[in-house]
């Protein structure tokens, strides 16, 4: 049952609460992200990490202080902080040890610090009680599935042609609604969720 359990949870984050393009999540990226697809993976790829390590230091907290000793109210604050605080001693680590990667990576990494779904993903397991496992699975595959509509959004972009189309869906228009088809091809995965 528990693998049915962690299925469900991996499915559910990857497709029918999708924090781009369900939940609304992780759209407060920097804008190269919607337009370069490799820049979209790298930011993809950085998310994914800070939601891994943001779910695994947040469970901890929550499960060993918050729970423990019924500061509950104190939820926002603390994960706000912790998630912050990861992100930076994240940054200052490949800064020191791997000094090339930090050059390409550093400004994807410090959009990740402004991005919501970071802080969303540790508020929903916390909220729902995850255990460890479905808290890792959700993290892991909700970053797979940000990643997945970035790269997806910004290679679509990539194959508008703006002069194709009405001049009065030129520019953002086309594009608000690219992305509003591509949030309502996981409308029949909504309800997916195993508690």
């Amino acid at each position: 049952m528990a693998v049915i359990e962690l299925a469900g949870v991996a499915l559910a984050a990857l497709l029918s609460e999708n924090f781009i393009l369900v939940n609304c999540m992780a759209i407060g990226t920097r804008s190269k992200s919607f337009q370069d697809p490799v820049d979209a993976l790298r930011t993809g790829y950085c998310l994914t990490t800070v939601m891994v390590l943001g779910a695994l230091c947040s469970w901890l907290v929550d499960f060993l202080f918050l729970s423990r000793f019924g500061w509950q109210h104190y939820r926002l604050l603390v994960l706000t902080l912790l998630i912050v605080g990861l992100i930076a001693g994240l940054r200052k680590f490949i800064r020191v040890c791997l000094p090339e990667l930090s050059r390409r990576m550093d400004g994807n990494l410090a959009s990740i610090s402004t991005n919501c779904a970071a802080l969303g993903s540790a508020l929903l397991i916390s909220q729902r009680s995850y255990g460890l496992a479905s808290a890792l699975a959700f993290a892991l595959f909700g970053g797979i599935g940000a990643t997945m509509a970035l790269a997806s959004f910004a290679s679509l972009r990539e194959e508008v042609s703006f002069d194709s189309c009405p001049k009065c869906f030129r520019g953002i228009p086309i594009l608000l609604i690219t992305a509003g088809l591509m949030a309502l091809s996981l409308v029949g995965f909504y309800g997916l969720h195993f508690n």
